[in-house]
């Protein structure tokens, strides 16, 4: 008899185990989550096959049977903003003639506003990356109330996943915000005060991807090409990726052992007999690799009074293409491996010394042409005093290598991110959506206006309901020209523009005026996330507020010979700033040249026409790095009029 006992309880202890790791939820059902108000809740997940299901939250309980694949859903009724709340996930299963009752619980869930926000890099950068600009901002600042998760890279080009990795949510604090979208972080801020209700961000954003990546298969099959693309191994073989990884990794590996091989100065200038004499003079801006990758030593020196010897330093070291090791008096201080992060390297205390401080920049060049961004940062900074570094650098060559062999960046591939970071979320109620890329598709732009617009659909239709859609329009970036030009950036931009015309409840939130000419990742986030907020504010929340209104053109018109109106009807007043309007050209004889434009009235562009011109195409600042001069206000704050291509009729 005892010993029938012990069997059962053994089984009993199996089966319970069995059942228990069958229990489970998506992973970003997790504790500190948003919910949406004011729409039925979805909760679904995974258990026992035939187990009674039952989800209850803030008093209301929803109940279902776990189906024969082990999969269950059920909805909660609509509930208002609050919190935080206990979800509270309980199974109950029969098992030879053991019942057993299984329950899962999520805290200090909060119901509320909860945004899907999605694109590249741009969307991704962390607040730690905009400290320059934000720090004042983010110091003091804390908020129980807004939430954030973000999803890991991850991809899949076979099938759609049923679950996607995720970071824990995480509140907002100072000591915690550093790895925050800094858009989605100002965004957010500005949503939950004025609206005073629980914010909840999630990040499905991926640096250097493309739209066709973020796309569902069967509506990128109906793009032209894309039906033979889709035929191919990779996106039906479940090794794909590790195959080629292998072989790309082994190429990638002997490139970098063989440059270690025969570089001449790697492990060998830190000797106390090391001779520098040999290192050459040049300026850190010029062609100093003459178009050759490989390995590259750069040296100089910063001198300190004896006060600040030995005392913590920070030394920023600009930007440079592609990887660097740097080096203080000899000591490591920081490393980066890829070419656009700031270069921002604390020196800990004891390194610095009195007198001459040695400064060693080791700079790994693999593909294209290697160099110093021009117009960042060079400086020692230390006991609040600033010493430049000078661009007068001693170099030698390590060693000359061919270019790195390529490496697949599997995230960018058509259909891999969709599958893997937007359809598991299923159902999953949004408030909005807020997308900013386009960077990654500067050679495909004919498209990409058409693929957007089918990937807001494709989404939409898989969460079931309209969310509103904001697009970022692409800051200024690179040159600024003298003449009309045509480029991709201003394409994607245009594009960008005809697909906030032609999705329904889209908007387009301009940030002309916050680029950086030097890179590609501006840090002014704060004015990206108002401009994000004020679009949010208008569509999600009925916010019909002047400034909430982007200066759009209607229509353009020739009101008599030589003169031509646009008209910005629904605009706020618009306001010129400097002293003329500038950046706006006009088609003429199949090339566009500038053309003299001036507010005839707070809401219309009047531009001088060449005599016998009737009929034209009308752009506004269509360069790279536009200066843009026209602006929409509401007497307090102005909002920079988006780029815009229109024809007069």
């Amino acid at each position: 008899m005892k010993k029938f006992f012990v069997l059962t309880m053994m089984l009993m202890a199996c089966l319970m185990g069995q059942a228990q790791e069958r229990v489970t939820l998506p992973r970003f059902f997790a504790d500190g989550m948003v919910l949406q108000r004011d729409v039925k809740i979805p909760v679904w997940g995974k258990g026992v096959a035939g187990g009674q299901v039952s989800v209850a939250l803030n008093g209301k309980t929803a109940k279902t049977k776990v189906h024969a694949d082990g999969t269950w859903k059920v909805y909660l009724p609509k509930m208002q903003a609050g919190g935080p709340y206990t979800l509270t996930v309980t199974q109950k299963t029969s098992l030879s003639a053991v019942v057993e009752k299984l329950e899962t619980k999520v805290n200090n869930v909060l119901i509320g506003d909860v945004f899907l926000c999605s694109g590249q890099s741009n969307m991704e950068l962390p607040i730690r990356r905009c400290m320059d600009v934000v720090k004042d901002e983010v110091k003091d600042y804390s908020n129980d109330r807004i939430r954030y998760l973000k999803f890991p890279h991850q991809f899949n080009y076979v099938r759609p996943n049923d679950d996607v990795r995720c970071l824990p949510w995480q509140n907002i604090t100072p000591q915690n915000c550093a790895e925050v979208s800094g858009i989605c972080y100002f965004m957010a801020r500005e949503l939950q005060k004025k609206y005073g209700v629980p914010i909840g961000i999630i990040n499905s954003a991926v640096g250097g991807t493309q739209v066709q990546a973020w796309m569902p298969r069967e509506v990128l099959a109906t793009f032209k090409g894309y039906p033979e693309e889709l035929a191919k191994p990779k996106y039906h073989q479940e090794n794909w990726v590790d195959s080629i990884r292998r072989a790309e990794n082994a190429a990638g590996m002997g490139w970098e052992r063989r440059m270690m091989e025969t570089d001449t100065v790697l492990n060998r200038w830190k000797a106390d007999d090391y001779d520098f004499s040999g290192w050459k003079t040049v300026d850190m801006f010029s062609n100093w690799s003459n178009f050759r990758n490989g390995s590259y030593w750069f040296k100089t020196t910063v001198n300190l009074p004896k006060e600040l010897a030995g005392q913590q330093a920070v030394l920023r070291f600009g930007a440079m293409k592609d990887a660097d090791t740097i080096f203080v008096n000899g000591q490591y201080v920081g490393n980066t491996t890829y070419e656009y992060p700031p270069r921002v390297y604390t020196v800990k205390e004891g390194v610095l010394r009195e007198g001459e401080n040695q400064i060693v920049v080791h700079l790994m060049s693999q593909s294209g042409m290697a160099n110093f961004t021009k117009g960042k940062l060079y400086q020692l900074e230390v006991g609040g005093q600033v010493f430049p570094i000078g661009e007068q650098l001693q170099m030698a060559v390590g060693c000359i290598m061919p270019r790195k062999p390529a490496s697949t960046y599997f995230v960018d591939t058509p259909t891999g991110l969709y599958n893997a970071m937007i359809a598991p979320l299923q159902d999953f109620p949004v408030k909005g959506m807020l997308w900013y890329q386009g960077e990654s598709n500067l050679g495909n732009t004919g498209t990409y206006a058409a693929m957007l617009e089918a990937m807001v659909g494709a989404w939409r239709k898989q969460f079931n309901r309209e969310f509103p859609v904001v697009i970022m329009q692409l800051p200024g970036y690179m040159s600024r020209h003298e003449q009309p030009v045509e480029t991709g950036w201003t394409q994607i931009r245009h594009q960008q523009y005809l697909a906030a015309q032609h999705i329904d409840k889209a908007a387009l939130a301009p940030t002309l005026d916050t680029g950086e000419s030097n890179d590609i990742h501006p840090q002014d986030k704060k004015t990206a996330g108002h401009r994000a907020a004020q679009q949010m504010s208008r569509l999600v929340y009925g916010d019909n507020s002047v400034i909430c209104k982007v200066a759009m053109p209607v229509s353009a018109r020739l009101v008599q010979p030589g003169r031509c109106q646009v008209l910005f009807p629904q605009a706020p007043s618009l306001q010129v700033k400097g002293a003329r309007i500038s950046g706006v050209a006009i088609l003429v004889d199949g090339r566009y040249q500038w053309a003299e434009a001036t507010l005839s009235n707070p809401n219309t562009l009047e531009i001088s026409l060449p005599e016998g011109v009737t009929s034209t195409t009308i752009r506004y600042c269509w360069d790279d790095y536009p200066e843009p001069t026209l602006f929409s206000t509401d007497g307090i704050e102005m909002v920079p009029v988006p780029q815009f291509q229109i024809e007069m009729q």
